[in-house]
């Protein structure tokens, strides 16, 4: 079959990838990835654009790729486009060698060329040291696993730097994520994504940002497009932030102190909601307090625990604030049911649903808190219950009833939405 040597860019100007190849009708694109808290620009990815001769109309990189691959050319290609990102570099490494370069290594040539040390060799001939150089590898697109990790293995030797990129989107496999043992994890924009309003994605990435830390590996936010964004990430644990809340790629990128600002600008509007958290918690404390005060001076005037569902059911009706509420007595043993005021019931999946009297919970983080460290409150961190499907934190006091210890368990609703932080 004949494949077509012509293809069309965006515009519609017609190109041809053998002569964008062999001309290297290519300009280098740079965007910074800045450590906030650190003040500074850590590093610089290396974008590529093309340019058909003859026309003023750029060539976006997956247009570029994908005629290559019609013609089975994704290796001189992708060959061609780091020559162009190298040369681009060398000035700024001049100017600033401890700067960084992620350069991005399209994985799936190395299923058809292995080590080849090309790449080793590109980096040599343009004078810049491979502990600059950070190789972003999209670990979903290699098929062979054993020379994925023997590139890995042999680059890193060489002194280079290794970084996932897209992690989180797509199929990224985190058991890969554990045998590369990369120096750096990008996440990708799927997850950034108004991250500082939905409380999935965060959970998410905070798991992420453990995961990195476990292992060793910085961790960069990718697609960074707002403040609130910005901050949320910070707030997260990831210092490390790329994306058009700093700066577009562009082929005349300069390192402007006014990106130095915005980092400060960005710590400091953290700081400034770490205060407001703090006082909306103890807010929110002081309220949860006088909540359970309430309930459990209503529960201590009965007789027998057979009458604690009665006592929670009136209290509930005078809150809009407690998703559900059950006691347990000194052993974890529960011995009241869940009692819900107005969102008991209100999930209809069956993975949600309350725990029934009779369920023990004495492996659970509070009671081992209340009972062996012998705490009298303990208050969870938010999550999702399980008992109505609500995003809730889990307020635990100690009480007694006729010199018998139990424990209240009150879950209170959290709003899905956090604190404002701007745009």
């Amino acid at each position: 079959m004949k494949i077509a040597r012509h293809n069309k860019n965006a515009a519609g100007a017609v190109f041809d990838i053998h002569e964008i190849i062999s001309k290297k009708s290519l300009v280098a694109y740079f965007q910074p990835i800045m450590s906030v808290t650190g003040k500074k620009t850590l590093g610089l990815e290396g974008l590529i654009r093309g340019i058909a001769p003859g026309f003023d109309q750029l060539i976006q990189p997956k247009q570029l790729f994908d005629a290559a691959a019609l013609a089975g050319l994704t290796t001189p290609l992708d060959r061609a486009c780091r020559d162009a990102v190298l040369d681009g570099f060398v000035d700024y490494h001049q100017a600033n060698p401890d700067l960084l370069l992620f350069l991005n290594l399209d994985t799936a040539i190395i299923d058809e060329v292995g080590g080849s040390n090309y790449l080793c060799d590109q980096v040599c001939r343009s004078g810049i040291s491979p502990k600059n150089i950070v190789i972003e590898i999209n670990e979903s697109k290699a098929l062979d696993s054993v020379r994925l990790l023997e590139f890995v293995d042999t680059y890193k030797n060489k002194g280079f730097l290794i970084a996932l990129d897209d992690v989180g989107a797509g199929f990224s496999n985190m058991d890969r994520v554990a045998g590369l043992k990369p120096d750096i994890v990008k996440i990708d924009r799927s997850i950034i994504a108004d991250i500082d309003r939905i409380y999935h994605k965060q959970e998410v990435f905070k798991s992420l940002v453990n995961l990195t830390n476990k292992i060793g590996a910085l961790i960069v936010a990718e697609g960074v497009e707002s403040r609130a964004e910005a901050i949320q990430v910070l707030k997260l644990g990831c210092q490390v932030i790329q994306g058009f809340y700093f700066a577009r790629p562009s082929d005349s990128f300069v390192l402007k102190a006014e990106l130095i600002v915005k980092t400060a600008e960005v710590v400091d509007a953290f700081k400034a909601l770490l205060l407001q958290e703090l006082e909306d918690y103890n807010q929110k404390c002081l309220t949860y307090t006088q909540t359970v005060n309430g309930m459990i001076k209503a529960l201590a005037v009965v007789d027998h625990p057979d009458e604690f569902d009665g006592q929670l059911h009136h209290c509930l009706l005078q809150t809009d604030a407690v998703d559900c509420a059950y006691v347990l007595d000194e052993a974890g043993i529960q011995c009241s049911d869940t009692i819900g005021a107005k969102n008991i019931g209100a999930c209809e999946k069956l993975v949600f649903h309350s725990a029934k009297m009779g369920v023990d919970h004495s492996i659970k983080n509070f009671y081992y808190n209340l009972i062996k460290r012998r705490q009298d409150t303990y208050i969870s961190e938010p999550y999702v219950s399980m008992a109505t499907g609500s995003l809730c934190i889990t307020y635990s006091r100690v009480f007694r009833l006729a010199a018998k210890k139990y424990i209240l368990c009150v879950d209170f609703l959290e709003a899905q939405q956090p604190h404002p932080v701007g745009s």
